[in-house]
């Protein structure tokens, strides 16, 4: 998987339509799946939205499904790998609201 913060030079994410609030519309995963190094035969599936932040889960051929989500942020204009894992605090992320990934 690719450091947190990273973007592939010259692979950046078709920009998202926004909101009336301005925050990103929920990408769709063929969006975010050139922002993320996932094994061969893997992609993303589908993808859970809140308040400018968005996971996938990892797919692989077989069905397997991976045990975690890959974090991406909506920056200026477009998204951002942040990093993956099983689950994240929303107030470390800012969000207010409730998020299908967070843990808290």
């Amino acid at each position: 998987m690719r450091h947190p913060g990273f973007v592939r030079p010259g692979a950046a994410a078709p920009a998202p339509s926004t909101d009336v609030a301005g925050i990103a519309a929920c990408p769709e995963p063929k969006d975010l799946e050139g922002l993320v190094d996932l094994p061969k035969g893997w992609s993303l599936g589908s993808v859970e939205c809140a308040e400018g932040w968005a996971a996938a889960s990892p797919v692989g051929t077989t069905t397997t499904v991976g045990d975690g989500w890959c974090l991406f942020q909506f920056i200026g204009k477009g998204w951002m790998y942040r990093g993956e894992g099983s689950g994240y605090d929303r107030k470390d992320l800012g969000i207010e609201g409730s998020a299908p990934f967070g843990i808290s």
